[in-house]
C-alpha cells in the first residue's frame, strides 16, 4: 500500500532535522522534483517550526518528513548508568519518570505534527540513522564530526549532482534535514529503487524508512 495517495501532485519535499531542545538547532531542507534545493535553513524553538510551517505555501502539494530527535534530557554517559542500580525503571519508585528523563526519544512537537496530519498534510517521521545506512555514513565515523558531514555532504553532491550544496561544509543539522527531504522524494519518486515504507509509529504519526 502506498503512503502517498495522490503522487503526481507533490512537486516539493520537505525535510526537518528536529532538535531534542529548543537549545539545539532544528534545520529545514527544501527539494524538488529534480533535486534542485529550493532552501535551507535553521530554527530553533517550536514555536520557529510552527510560524514556518503554518505560513509554508503549498504544504498540501509537498511530502514533509520529520525526524524524531533523541532525548537529550536521558542520561547518555556509560558512567552514569554504571553508578545506578539496575531496576526495571517502570516499577522503581525510586527511579520515577520525571521530565520524560528515561525515554530514548523525545515527543517535542508531536501534538502540532498530529494536527496538520488532521488536516490533511503528507507529514511522516524519519529516523535519521536509518538514512544514513544506505550510504554506509553509519559506522564509517563518529556521529556529526567533521568527517561525517563532509562523507554525507560529498555523498549527496555525487550521488544525486547537488551542485547548489556550497564546497564549504553544511552544518550537520542542514545535512540531516537534506536526507528527510531526498526520503520524502524517494515516497513519490523511487529513482534509487529503494522500497521505502512504513517502519513502525511515533506519537501517533508512521514512521517511514528504508
Amino acid at each position: 500500500m502506498d503512503l502517498i495517495e495522490n503522487k503526481n501532485s507533490k512537486f516539493t519535499f520537505l525535510g526537518i532535522a528536529l532538535g531534542g531542545l529548543s537549545t539545539t538547532e532544528t534545520a529545514v531542507a527544501l527539494i524538488d522534483r529534480n533535486m534542485h534545493i529550493i532552501m535551507l535553513d535553521k530554527l530553533f524553538s517550536i514555536s520557529d517550526v510552527k510560524y514556518y510551517l503554518n505560513n509554508f505555501a503549498g504544504k498540501q502539494n509537498a511530502v514533509i518528513l520529520v525526524s524524531i530527535p533523541n532525548n537529550e534530557v536521558m542520561l547518555s554517559s556509560k558512567w552514569k548508568y554504571n553508578s545506578r542500580t539496575y531496576d526495571l525503571v517502570n516499577f522503581d519508585t525510586k527511579m520515577l519518570n520525571r521530565e520524560d528523563w528515561t525515554n530514548r526519544f523525545s515527543s517535542r512537537g508531536c501534538e502540532y505534527f498530529r494536527e496538520l496530519k488532521e488536516q490533511g498534510i503528507d507529514i511522516f517521521r524519519f529516523d535519521i540513522e536509518n538514512m544514513k545506512q544506505i550510504y554506509g555514513n553509519t559506522f564509517a565515523y563518529k556521529d556529526r564530526s567533521p568527517m561525517d558531514c563532509k562523507s554525507l555532504q560529498d555523498t549527496l553532491r555525487i550521488k544525486y549532482n547537488m551542485h547548489e550544496l556550497p564546497v564549504n561544509m553544511l552544518p550537520a543539522a542542514q545535512l540531516e534535514a537534506l536526507l528527510g527531504a531526498v526520503l520524502a522524494r524517494m515516497l513519490v519518486i523511487d529513482s534509487d529503487n529503494f522500497k521505502c515504507k512504513n517502519i513502525g509509529e511515533f506519537e501517533g504519526l508512521p514512521v517511514v524508512g528504508i
